[in-house]
C-alpha cells in the first residue's frame, strides 16, 4: 500500500497456455471501440451502457513502454465499464492489457488480472498513464511470459478524471478486477473465460474481494484461483492505533489516503476530524501520488505527533470505525482456492491482522494456501504464488493449509 519494491522474481514454472483445451482464432486486435489518446478523460463523459465489462475506448500502448518492449506482447490501454461497490452505479475504469506473442493455445489465452498496490487517490495516479506502469511493468511481464493475457486495472477514480477513488473499499476494487477480466475476454479474440485474480497489498485485498464476488457478480467467467500478497483484511486495528498513538511510520503515510477513501464511501466522514496540524497543513502533499515528492512526505511524517490522527471525538472515531468495519475480509465463503502470502516483519499490514483474516476464511470453509514469510516485510516473495496460479490453470489439486 506504500511505495513498493519488486518482490523476488518469479522462478520459471509451467506455461499457463499449455493447460487450455478448446481452439480459437489467433488475432489479437480488439474487436470493439476506437483509438483514442492517453488522457484523464472525465469519467462522466463516457456513454455508459449499464453492461459491466463493456470496452468504451482503447489505444495502442506498446510504443510508450520501453520496459515492456522486449516482451513481444501486444499492449493496449483501454477504458471499460464497471460498477461502484458503494452504490452499484456504473463507472468507467482504465487499465492496460497485454497479449502474449505467438499463437494462442487451444481454448484461448487464460487471463490474469493483477491488482496494483497503493499509487495514490487522485486521477493522475493510475498506472496506465505511465510508460513503466508506475513500476508494475514487472507484473505484466511475468504473467505474459507465463502465457496469459495480463490486465492491470487502475481502479475506479484512478487514470480517468472526474471520478472518486474509494481507497481500500474492497467491493469496488473487486468489481473492477472482475470487469477487467470481462472486458479482456469480450474485446480480445482468442481469450478464455478462465481467469485468475492476483494482487499486492491494496491489490491483494482486491483479488480476495474478487474471489468472494465471483459466484455472484462474476458470473459468466471462470475464476480458477486468487493470489493475495500482503492483503489488508481488517483495518479497524489501524483506527485504534490512530487513537492510542501507536501507528508505525509507514502507516502514518497510509492514513491520509484511508481517510480520503472513507469520505468517498460516507460523506459524513471529515478527514479534518482525524488530522492534526501537520497533517492538515500538508494535506495536498500527503494525498499526492506515490513517487512524487517522497522527501517532502517523509519530512511531514517525521514532524507528526504520535497522536496526529487521533479522532477529535468519540463520535468521529465511531463513524470512521463503522465505515472501515465494512471493508473487513472475509465477508462470505468462497468456492475458489486462494493463496495468501504475508511478511512476518510487515509494518504496514501487521502480520497478525492477515493471520486473523486467514483463520476466519478457514472457519468459513474456504480453501486457503497460507504462506507466512517470517523474514520479509510488506514486500513478499511471489514465486510460490505464481506457481499456485499456474497450477490452477493446469487443473492440479490444491492442498489447503487450513
Amino acid at each position: 500500500m506504500l511505495p513498493y519494491s519488486r518482490p523476488i522474481r518469479a522462478a520459471a514454472v509451467c506455461c499457463l497456455a499449455a493447460s487450455v483445451v478448446v481452439g480459437c482464432s489467433s488475432t489479437t486486435e480488439p474487436r470493439t471501440a476506437s483509438p483514442t489518446s492517453t488522457t484523464t478523460t472525465p469519467a462522466s463523459q463516457y456513454d455508459l451502457t449499464g453492461v459491466p465489462g463493456t470496452v468504451l475506448e482503447y489505444e495502442d500502448f506498446g510504443d510508450r513502454s520501453s520496459e515492456l518492449a522486449n516482451t513481444g506482447a501486444t499492449l493496449y490501454r483501454f477504458v471499460y465499464e464497471s460498477s461502484s461497490g458503494v452504490d452499484n452505479s456504473p463507472t468507467a475504469v482504465s487499465g492496460v492489457a497485454a497479449v502474449p506473442p505467438g499463437t494462442p493455445p487451444e481454448g484461448g489465452w487464460p487471463i490474469v488480472v493483477f491488482g496494483h498496490g497503493t499509487t495514490g487517490v487522485q486521477a493522475d495516479c493510475g498506472p496506465s498513464l505511465y510508460p513503466d506502469l508506475l513500476g508494475y511493468h514487472y507484473a505484466v511481464k511475468d504473467y505474459t511470459e507465463l502465457g496469459a493475457v495480463t490486465v492491470l486495472p487502475d481502479y475506479q477514480g484512478l487514470g480517468t478524471g472526474g471520478g472518486t477513488h474509494p481507497y481500500l473499499e474492497p467491493r469496488t476494487s473487486g468489481k473492477n478486477m472482475i470487469d477487467a477480466a470481462r472486458a479482456a475476454h469480450s474485446a480480445i479474440p482468442a481469450t478464455s473465460a478462465r481467469w485468475a485474480a492476483v494482487g499486492l497489498s491494496q491489490g491483494g485485498q482486491a483479488a480476495w474481494a474478487a474471489n468472494e464476488l465471483a459466484a455472484t457478480y462474476g458470473q459468466g467467467l471462470d475464476l480458477v484461483g486468487s493470489l493475495s500478497l500482503s492483503p489488508p483484511t481488517d483495518l479497524t486495528p489501524l483506527i485504534s492505533a490512530e487513537t492510542n498513538g501507536t501507528l508505525t511510520t509507514p502507516q502514518k503515510g497510509l492514513v491520509p489516503y484511508l481517510l480520503y477513501g472513507a469520505q468517498q464511501v460516507d460523506p459524513a466522514i471529515d478527514p479534518k476530524d482525524h488530522s492534526g496540524s501537520v497533517a492538515q497543513a500538508n494535506s495536498e502533499l500527503l494525498l499526492s501520488c506515490q513517487g512524487g515528492d517522497t522527501e517532502g512526505k517523509a519530512r511531514a511524517i517525521q514532524a507528526m505527533a504520535p497522536d496526529e490522527f487521533a479522532a477529535d471525538s468519540a463520535e468521529s472515531e465511531q463513524k470512521l470505525l463503522d465505515v472501515i468495519d465494512r471493508y473487513t475480509l472475509p465477508q462470505v465463503r468462497t468456492d475458489v482456492p486462494m493463496f495468501v502470502a504475508y511478511g512476518g516483519k510487515d509494518d504496514v499490514v501487521l502480520p497478525q491482522w492477515t493471520a486473523d483474516g486467514i483463520q476466519k476464511a478457514c472457519a468459513l470453509g474456504d480453501v486457503v494456501v497460507a504462506q507466512p514469510q517470517p523474514d520479509n516485510g510488506h514486500d513478499v516473495g511471489d514465486e510460490a504464488g505464481i506457481e499456485f496460479i499456474a497450477d490452477r490453470f493446469a487443473g492440479k489439486p490444491v492442498t489447503s493449509t487450513c
